[in-house]
């Protein structure tokens, strides 16, 4: 109902204000009770204790002694070519880390801060000019992400990046990978709940990023297209399912 979006814009308000604030303040402690949320003032996303001891292990691989780490999550994160893969999403006061579950350094995909352009979130949109994207058109546009935009491609090369190379006028100048919900497939209400934490984190982690010296980035909503590079493939690898277990 339009009261319930009224309450739930007001309550992300509120948590992006408590984050950006805290950040703003270098208050590491801060942001970190406020995404861990004990109290549910927020009904922040929680993990299971398995989930929990796979984050500790990822830290362990991936945070460096100098970094803070704010919190970490279990995400779905969708690859170059539509394919939907379990990971873990550690951020930090100078990076965004991504790495499977129970695996090593040598894996680990990060991102620092200073180079993220800009950050959109919200629901997708089919891409128009795909007969994969057409058929499951439906199914895409009640799903929501979050797209970190950065000057360089941080996995391989799709068909769309092949083709688009060749177009003079193509801006090669920002790639993207998304993020959503882990398991949103089973429970789609959380989806939007967690981009929304997801999307707050980020402004606090923009904030850091000015007191280290970088430009910062924006944090905004927006509607993303959706491509499905990988076709009938990805899209059937999605359903089975394929991506969980940190394939």
């Amino acid at each position: 109902t339009a009261r319930q979006q009224i309450g739930e814009m007001e309550d992300f308000n509120e948590l992006c204000e408590k984050l950006v604030e805290a950040a703003h303040k270098s208050d590491f402690s801060e942001v970190r009770r406020h995404l861990k949320d004990e109290g549910k003032v927020h009904y922040l996303w929680q993990p299971t204790s398995d989930q929990a001891k796979a984050i500790r292990q990822a830290v362990d691989i991936c945070v460096g002694a100098e970094e803070e780490l704010l919190k970490g999550w279990f995400v779905t994160a969708v690859n170059e070519w539509g394919v939907d893969q379990e990971r873990i999403l550690l951020l930090t006061n100078k990076c965004i880390h991504r790495i499977k579950k129970g695996s090593t350094e040598e894996t680990s995909k990060p991102t620092e801060l200073k180079d993220v352009i800009r950050v959109d979130y919200g629901s997708y949109k089919a891409a128009k000019k795909s007969l994969t994207t057409f058929i499951w058109k439906r199914d895409i546009e009640q799903q929501h992400g979050v797209r970190v935009f950065t000057p360089f491609r941080d996995g391989s090369r799709s068909v769309n990046d092949v083709v688009r190379e060749g177009m003079k006028d193509e801006d090669k100048g920002e790639f993207y990978r998304d993020y959503r919900a882990f398991n949103a497939e089973d429970e789609p209400w959380k989806e939007e709940v967690f981009v929304q934490e997801l999307a707050a984190a980020l402004m606090a982690a923009s904030e850091f990023s000015k007191s280290t010296g970088g430009a910062g980035f924006e944090v905004r909503p927006a509607e993303m297209v959706k491509e499905m590079p990988g076709g009938l493939g990805s899209v059937l690898y999605n359903s089975l399912g394929l991506g969980k277990g940190g394939k």
